[in-house]
């Protein structure tokens, strides 16, 4: 069986929704998921884990300002060398929840493909982005980008999670680490 670490910071409860319904679609395939949450306060140069002891990892923020939360990027930058990182056979993805209330899903895009280049530094290939829009509480207003985010993550997002991890599936077929 294959260990997959899904390691993510949640301060509404949408990006640990979304982790959940990750390592939800993972165990269909039977991997066994280990779900790392990562608070504020987190020593995230010093973690109580290693990403090496993973097969795949899933990274995870919410979007502040177009942003993933620091602890996170501090917790996947690591320490690496001052040398070009060539992955190594392992993959991983990352993921967001986000509010979407100006440009809709274009203000996740900086904050994936920061997280991206961070789990590049754990020297894993990064083989897919997820992006879920989320409730910012009791805003809802007809006048932004999504109108309907006090019902979000929904059963559609679900389903879409679902597609997403059936394409990562899918994708692994090309490394050979993975024997899928």
């Amino acid at each position: 069986m294959k260990k997959n670490l899904i390691v993510y910071a949640s301060r509404t409860g949408n990006t640990e929704k979304v982790a959940i319904e990750l390592a939800k679609n993972f165990e269909r395939y039977g991997w066994i998921n280990e779900l790392k949450k990562i608070p504020d306060d987190y020593d995230a140069k010093n973690p109580d884990f290693s990403f090496d002891n993973y097969d795949f990892v899933c990274v995870g923020s919410p979007v502040i300002s177009e942003l993933p939360l620091d602890q996170i990027r501090t917790l996947t930058y690591g320490k690496p060398p001052l040398k070009r990182l060539d992955p190594g056979p392992k993959c991983g993805i990352v993921f967001c929840s986000y509010g979407g209330i100006h440009v809709g899903p274009m203000e996740a895009a900086p904050a994936l493909k920061l997280l991206e280049v961070e789990l590049m530094h754990q020297l894993y290939n990064v083989i897919g982005s997820l992006a879920v829009p989320g409730s910012m509480g009791d805003f809802n207003n007809p006048d932004v980008y999504y109108n309907d985010l006090i019902d979000r993550p929904n059963e559609k997002d679900w389903k879409d999670v679902a597609a997403f991890v059936d394409k990562i599936m899918d994708k692994l077929k090309d490394y050979p680490y993975y024997n899928v």
